[in-house]
């Protein structure tokens, strides 16, 4: 066997750098290959921080998703080569619309999610050159984000009349009690939405109103004012609690009554009620 060749100081410092100098190219290259636009399709959302959109995007962890009944979601679509296209395995449960904007860096290409019913599905994105990114998509009740934070029912009803002869005091109090059959009410609150409130009145187990409620005091605080509505910009119901008196919700409805009974100067129905937790 021959013997291997002697390498003198200088040349083992030239083989060394040479041998470094190449180890560092194919770092590079590396490097390159996974920063390169042939990484595919990556899907996204936008950062919200509160009700702040903060303007970064974030990756979806094992581009999985979970939305909510009523709800949906947008999904950016980043290293798309052309327009993208996009369809739902199960569109009972999740439907899918591409977005095409062009944007300030150029086009942007998104999905807009709707939760149609509680299930899972498998969103497919594809590009003109038939890359293709696969999204699991979750729906779950909107009604499980919702915790009751009060309860009250009803034990007594009763209404004011000023303005109108007895007989009429009489009838007026029956049809205003009559209006507003409710047994019970909940106090409604999200813990990912801050400033949304609910509110919802039943009667024999079954809710007759639900809505969202804006409330406002009047200018000594004495009354707290409650406007509910759909979310739609219509109202359901307008009441008002007078804090010292307790457990007593209020109605005002001396307007409803205007027409029939001109004399009429207040009907005010009053619902007693104990609170619960």
């Amino acid at each position: 066997m021959g013997k291997a060749p002697i390498m003198y100081k200088d040349e083992k410092q030239q083989f060394m750098k040479a041998k470094i100098y190449f180890l560092a190219m194919a770092f590079v290259a590396l490097l390159m290959v996974g920063c390169s636009d042939d990484d595919g399709i990556q899907l996204t959302q936008d950062e919200i921080i509160g009700d702040i959109n903060t303007g970064k995007q974030v990756g979806i962890k094992g581009n999985s998703l979970v939305i909510y009944t009523t709800q949906g979601a947008r999904v950016n679509v980043q290293g798309a080569k052309g327009k993208i296209s996009a369809q739902s395995s199960d569109e009972k449960v999740v439907t899918v619309t591409c977005i095409h904007e062009t944007g300030q860096y150029g086009k942007d290409e998104r999905i807009s999610l709707s939760a149609i019913a509680v299930g899972k599905a498998i969103v497919t994105v594809t590009d003109e050159d038939g890359n293709e990114a696969k999204l699991a998509v979750e729906v779950k009740d909107v009604e499980t984000l919702w915790k009751t934070t009060q309860v009250f029912s009803g034990y007594q009803k009763y209404c004011k009349v000023e303005g109108v002869s007895k007989e009429d005091s009489l009838v007026i109090a029956s049809d205003a009690i009559a209006s507003k059959p409710y047994e019970a009410v909940k106090f409604k609150s999200r813990g990912d939405v801050f400033t949304v409130s609910r509110i919802q009145f039943l009667a024999g187990g079954k809710v007759l109103v639900d809505g969202y409620y804006t409330t406002t005091y009047n200018e000594d605080h004495s009354i707290l004012y409650f406007e509910v509505g759909d979310g739609k910009g219509g109202t359901l119901e307008n009441f008002y609690l007078k804090p010292k008196e307790g457990s007593l919700f209020f109605w005002d409805l001396t307007d409803k009554y205007k027409e029939a009974y001109p004399q009429v100067t207040k009907v005010e129905l009053v619902w007693a009620a104990a609170k619960h937790f």
